[in-house]
């Protein structure tokens, strides 16, 4: 199983680095990153345990993409996902979850608003105090999104409002992470 998801994404990114699939906007490509909030909700018994032990919490998430232009209202993207859930209460706890992505973006041609499905391989460690308390095992889940383009085809630095929600089964539990973010468009 392992061998077809390596020969996958190898298969991904020769179709990035083709020039055959720049469409329209040949040559386009674009970077955006990413600050928001969110909300988590844990599958494991041991995250709900620190969950409930804490009294202060703060939920702090970034992202990071590369668009690939497939067509004009469509694009590839490849990047990454993380979530910070800072809690406070006896000891300091952080559960950090992280995910790679790959998957597509389409404009439904309604000026700058997109949706973005992807595919997420990600894990989440808890740290408790100083110390890595927990590391989850690998999972395979995904993201969906629904946003605003303020730079739609436009050819300068802009803003973006999304908001994602990720799915991420592990094996003993699944996370589902939601998150409003502001982003940066180049």
């Amino acid at each position: 199983m392992f061998c077809v998801k390596k020969y996958s994404i190898l298969f991904a990114f020769f179709l990035i680095f083709s020039r055959a699939f720049c469409g329209e906007y040949n040559g386009r490509f674009a970077f955006e990153f990413g600050l928001g909030t969110g909300f988590v909700s844990y599958g494991s018994e041991e995250a709900k345990a620190i969950q409930n032990e804490s009294s202060t919490k703060a939920v702090v998430c970034a992202d990071f993409s590369a668009l690939f232009p497939l067509e004009k209202r469509a694009f590839f993207s490849l990047g990454a996902d993380c979530l910070a859930d800072i809690r406070s209460g006896d000891k300091t706890c952080v559960l950090l979850d992280y995910a790679f992505l790959l998957g597509f973006r389409v404009y439904p041609n309604l000026a700058g608003l997109f949706a973005c499905v992807d595919y997420a391989l990600g894990r989440r460690t808890d740290f408790v105090g100083s110390s890595v308390e927990e590391n989850s095992s690998w999972g395979n889940g995904f993201r969906f999104g629904l946003g605003y383009d303020f730079s739609y085809h436009k050819k300068r630095i802009a803003p973006e409002a999304c908001f994602c929600w990720r799915r991420m089964p592990r094996g003993d539990g699944a996370d589902n992470l939601v998150g409003v973010r502001f982003r940066l468009k180049f």
